[in-house]
């Protein structure tokens, strides 16, 4: 058996929708990169109650450029202030930090809070993917959004100093 239909099977899909999945760059970007970001970032096990100590951590930062992270933050707060799309993000899942959020403007957001819209997002898209709640054939129409969760994740992760 084939990764691809090995693939397939295990998430219940079509092995033609997988194929074009994996031959896609910002799929496998995004799996790349979610399983760096959760193994630097949470010690290999994301949880969405971690993410506020995190969130805080980075803010005592002070050499972290948040203003790279508002391009992305700014895009996720506009497109779930539509009802529709925030179910489809969060399906039966609550997050009410996420929807304090939401009912601000974006203007007046905290460098905590921009933080925290990004990393809830990217755990409910990685969660999408992971746990099919999107059909793999569905992955793909969310490019623009996947490729803003790679930019924040790259953004996310330290960078370890060169060895001297």
């Amino acid at each position: 058996m084939t990764f691809q239909q090995w693939f397939a099977r295990y998430l219940n899909q079509d092995e033609s929708q997988v194929k074009h999945l994996l031959d896609d760059a910002t799929a496998i970007n995004f799996l790349i990169a979610w399983s760096i970001f959760e193994s630097k970032c949470f010690g290999g096990f994301a949880k969405i109650d971690l993410f506020s100590a995190f969130a805080k951590r980075l803010t005592e930062n002070l050499t972290f450029d948040f203003d790279a992270l508002k391009q992305p933050a700014l895009h996720f707060h506009n497109r779930y202030q539509d009802k529709q799309r925030y179910c489809s993000l969060m399906h039966k899942q609550k997050s009410d930090k996420l929807t304090e959020i939401l009912g601000k403007d974006f203007g007046v957001l905290s460098n905590y809070e921009i933080t925290l819209i990004l990393l809830i997002v990217i755990y409910r898209f990685r969660n999408n993917i992971f746990h099919g709640n999107k059909g793999v054939d569905s992955w793909l129409f969310y490019r623009e959004q996947i490729e803003l969760c790679i930019n924040a994740m790259q953004l996310l992760i330290p960078i370890d100093p060169e060895p001297a």
